[in-house]
């Protein structure tokens, strides 16, 4: 019988580095939250002697990833390499194996995710990626989960959190290069931004939700797509004086005469939800038959956010794997409520209307100091 789940963790770069800091670390919260008890077996790197986080165990690191994946004591493989090459042979020969896939890798499974899927369904793994879209914003379990008996018509969005900081920027005053300049040094922008400027990226994400959206074997090189590397200081202030925003929106719908795709600077007008976000914010708006049009936004961009993602689909394959396979699994136990506070108590309220409280969205973003206040 088996008792605890093995894990491998493929790469250890930004995302990679503070997942396994989290899966270290933060053991007994996450084995709490998936019911399973589990052991990071490896993290496989190219140049095991490389500086890392000291609080990871060097002892941990191997160069030898094929090796690591096919360690019969791994059920569940992280793949934070990236690229279409060494990763795609990494994860299919997991799948391969049975083995159970989480992934942030967009560019893959924009081009080879039809491949992957098929293969995966055939050996009975599953292949989870919450992070190559969106960030941490949960966009593919709602579809993949939450509207599964829905059937969805259209989807649109902003989907590319690096040109959303640039054109926020950009709307502030700062000419293109300063702005993409800025976003390279708070880590929303790569050294070669093409992927990103050009639309390329947006093209990939909008592939991957297709392919969960519709069901389709989309790829991402069907997908038109323009960038906005064009954009210019001047462009952004016309806008805004006519009452649009440009934003880079990805946009698909799915109709009887087909599906139609692509990504593109459009105006926007000022009062629309795509208008509203700034800096490396991405907004996914889903239109489902039954559901209706659902919005959902978050941080696209930055390793924070696309680790959180990744862990949020290892706890969901590690509850998958306990039910799957003979792995100790326990209900989720829940903590004790020391005191619930009142969330109103705090706000104003309004002169002319003294019964009814101010609502105030700040202490949302500072939970803890809003508590600590309350129950003082």
């Amino acid at each position: 019988m088996v008792c605890t789940a093995g894990i491998a963790l493929l790469g250890c770069g930004t995302v990679g580095a503070s997942v396994a800091e989290r899966l270290l670390h933060e053991r007994d919260a996450i084995e709490r939250r998936c019911g399973v008890r589990y052991e990071l077996r490896a993290i496989a790197v190219r140049d095991a002697s490389k500086p890392r986080p000291g609080s990871i165990d060097p002892r941990l690191f191997t160069n030898d990833a094929r090796a690591l994946v096919n360690d019969p004591h791994v059920d569940l493989v992280i793949e934070c390499i990236g690229g279409t090459t060494q990763a795609a042979d990494l994860i299919e020969n997991a799948l391969e194996r049975g083995r159970s896939v989480v992934t942030a890798n967009k560019d893959l499974l924009a081009t080879q995710g039809p491949r992957l899927q098929s293969l995966a369904a055939a050996r009975g793994a599953r292949l989870r990626y919450e992070a190559a879209a969106c960030g941490a914003i949960p966009v593919v379990r709602m579809l993949d989960d939450a509207l599964a008996g829905d059937r969805i018509d259209a989807l649109a969005g902003v989907v590319n959190g690096t040109c959303n900081a640039i054109l926020s920027a950009m709307e502030n005053g700062a000419e293109f290069a300063e702005a993409l300049a800025d976003a390279q040094a708070q880590g929303y922008a790569e050294a070669d931004p093409s992927n990103d400027v050009e639309g390329i990226d947006a093209a990939h994400k909008l592939a991957v939700l297709m392919q969960l959206a519709f069901g389709l074997a989309v790829i991402s090189p069907r997908v038109r797509h323009s960038g906005i590397a064009a954009v210019t200081k001047r462009d952004v202030a016309r806008a805004q004086m006519l009452g649009y925003r440009i934003r880079l929106v990805a946009a698909a719908a799915r109709t009887p005469a087909g599906a139609f795709a692509g990504v593109a600077p459009v105006l926007v007008p000022q009062d629309h939800p795509f208008a509203a976000i700034s800096g490396p914010e991405n907004i996914v708006r889903v239109v489902a038959r039954d559901a209706g049009p659902l919005i959902m936004r978050g941080r696209g961009a930055g390793g924070p956010a696309t680790a959180s993602a990744v862990l949020g689909d290892v706890v969901s394959s590690l509850r998958a794997l306990g039910e799957r396979h003979d792995i100790a699994r326990t209900a989720r136990a829940l903590e004790p409520a020391l005191d619930v506070a009142p969330i109103f108590a705090d706000l104003p309220r309004h002169p002319e209307l003294p019964r009814y409280t101010l609502w105030d969205n700040t202490f949302l973003d500072a939970p803890v100091s809003h508590v600590n206040r309350a129950l003082s």
